[in-house]
């Protein structure tokens, strides 16, 4: 069975959410966008609630809308699950007949097999303390009844759920104790005779070294004074006895510890390597547990896998997580796992006007070309600006120089904000402002008025969809940045870089309107240079021209409005 929807409504940060779930989701998103709070919506609906008794969700659980709420006075927490076949017949018959006799089955309008189940928690006024339930729905979502408490039992015998945090600590998951570990140590696996065969050659060991252990006998000598004192069971000569072994198999087992080699060939047990090989070898244990020892497709949560690893590391881990059997959920905040991930599994959670909505990145309308050119430029170089709050789009080298450092002299943290500056010009700004307004990305466009300038705000023209112009699209007023720049009180800056020999290529006086034209011509091989003077410039007390001042606090606010 596998969950295709996730509805929650407030529970912690989230007022509503409304999430398609594929074979693999990998969800993205800022901080305290709710990426953790869905995974742990899942563990709530299918491990911790079991029954209608008490109340398995906290007080902090519940949406809290301002900083003096009280959880008492919150809505109902709701989370509400959708199981569904992708086409008819996709469920076994076994299956179908369990869930039917459960009478939680349902057909949709296109014959598919469904089941629904609504969880969640309110504060009971009679009782004073909050209390939880459960029902199974139709697609209507009016609750089914007559139906029996094992109903709940049922769906959780058919659908597991598995839950890895991004906090994870070796030692204790290779603990005897550590869920994941634990099943592999179980003795039962072994025959009685060998079990016999191995207890015995264990004696055997044990004996060897006791016997060449010399000051063992004056232990065992000093400790039968024992009997001196107080009685004891056995009153025979053989009370004391030293396991340098340990003589029975559970007892062997329980203290089995997995090491890895080191570069120099050192084996050290797991617990003692680095936080990034033990995060790994964390996640293929996990693995391993499920490979082995689940029985159909579980609904398997990861948070964070690639948690201390190398980007290069990062990258290769997707073919681990491949493996690993079931239907995964994953947040993550690495672009260098994006690069390798699948683009139609990834959904961006943003908050637009202080709501929470799911984006998924295959709603995102590309053409052919466009498509090559968002693997190219965006998922495989860049993805981390899918996680960007706001984009600011220039043309090239020049503007992605100057318009951060120019938003740190007016005060502003671009990436404090959350504001990606991009250089569009080796794809197309249409490549751009297709991803940003599919994933929910404000955006604003710094272009030139040049040729080039004039296919680029036609472009940015099309897709206003009801957007201010003026706070998205800032037009240079000249051909490009650099004459804007010379315009705008930095001239000299670009006069400074002119040399005997590119001086000839100045033939205007510095009153005709080409003169800045022809001067940022003859620097060209230095604009970044020039961009470099310009900043430092700046810094010094020149005033920033008041087109780039408007993009860039239009970006942020942008952004901060989010």
């Amino acid at each position: 069975m596998k969950l295709r929807r996730l509805e929650i409504e407030n529970f912690r940060g989230i007022t509503k959410l409304d999430l398609g779930v594929g074979d693999t989701t990998v969800l993205i998103g800022e901080n305290n966008t709710g990426k953790t709070a869905v995974l742990d919506a899942l563990k709530f609906a299918l491990r911790s609630i079991k029954t209608r008794r008490g109340c398995s969700f906290e007080e902090y659980d519940f949406h809290l809308p301002t900083s003096n709420a009280e959880p008492s006075d919150a809505p109902a927490i709701s989370i509400r699950l959708t199981f569904k076949e992708d086409t008819p017949g996709d469920w076994d018959d076994q299956q179908v007949a369990k869930l039917n006799r459960a009478k939680i089955l349902q057909i949709d309008s296109t014959g598919c097999s469904l089941v629904i189940l609504k969880v969640g928690a309110k504060f009971d006024a009679t009782s004073q303390d909050f209390i939880q339930d459960w029902e199974f729905q139709n697609p209507q979502s009016a609750a089914l009844t007559g139906l029996s408490d094992t109903s709940l039992a049922t769906l959780h015998s058919e659908v597991s759920y598995f839950y890895l945090s991004a906090l994870r600590d070796a030692s204790k998951q290779f603990d005897a104790k550590g869920p994941f570990w634990r099943p592999f140590l179980k003795e039962s696996q072994l025959t009685p005779e060998k079990r016999a065969e191995i207890e015995s050659k264990l004696s055997d060991v044990n004996d060897l070294i006791i016997s060449s252990h010399t000051s063992f006998s004056q232990v065992v000598s000093r400790l039968k004074a024992i009997r001196e004192v107080v009685s004891v069971a056995n009153g025979g000569d053989d009370i004391v006895s030293i396991d340098a072994v340990p003589g029975r198999l559970f007892d062997m087992l329980s203290k089995a510890t997995v090491s890895i080699n080191t570069t120099s060939g050192a084996k050290i047990p797991v617990g003692r390597h680095g936080e990034g090989t033990q995060s790994l070898a964390v996640l293929t244990l996990f693995n391993a547990y499920l490979q082995a020892w689940n029985k159909g497709d579980p609904i398997v949560a990861l948070e964070e896998p690639e948690a201390h690893l190398h980007p290069s590391a990062v990258r290769a881990l997707w073919q681990l997580i491949e493996k690993i059997p079931g239907q995964k959920i994953i947040s993550t905040h690495s672009g260098d796992l994006l690069s390798e991930v699948p683009p139609t599994a990834v959904v961006r959670l943003a908050r637009v006007a202080g709501k929470l909505g799911a984006w998924p990145v295959s709603s995102v309308t590309l053409t052919d070309p466009q498509t090559r050119q968002f693997n190219f430029h965006i998922r495989h170089a860049r993805g981390e600006l899918l996680f960007a709050k706001g984009w600011l789009l220039g043309e090239g080298e020049s503007e992605v120089t100057l318009l951060p450092e120019v938003a740190r002299i007016l005060g502003f943290n671009l990436e404090r904000a959350g504001v990606r500056c991009i250089p569009y010009r080796q794809a197309d700004i249409g490549l751009f402002i297709a991803v940003a307004d599919g994933l929910g990305i404000p955006w604003v466009t710094l272009t030139d008025n040049d040729q080039e300038g004039q296919k680029t705000i036609q472009k940015v023209l099309a897709a206003l969809n009801g957007r201010n112009e003026k706070r998205v699209l800032h037009v240079m007023p000249e051909d490009d940045l650099e004459q804007h720049l010379c315009v705008n009180g930095f001239g000299d800056v670009y006069e400074n870089l002119l040399n005997a020999d590119t001086k000839l290529q100045v033939t205007v006086p510095d009153t005709d309107p080409l003169y800045w034209k022809q001067v940022t011509k003859a620097v060209k091989k230095h604009k970044i240079m020039a961009i470099q003077n310009v900043l430092q410039e700046m810094r010094n007390g020149r005033p920033v021209p008041r087109l780039l001042e408007r993009a860039v606090v239009t970006a942020a606010n942008l952004a901060k409005s989010r």
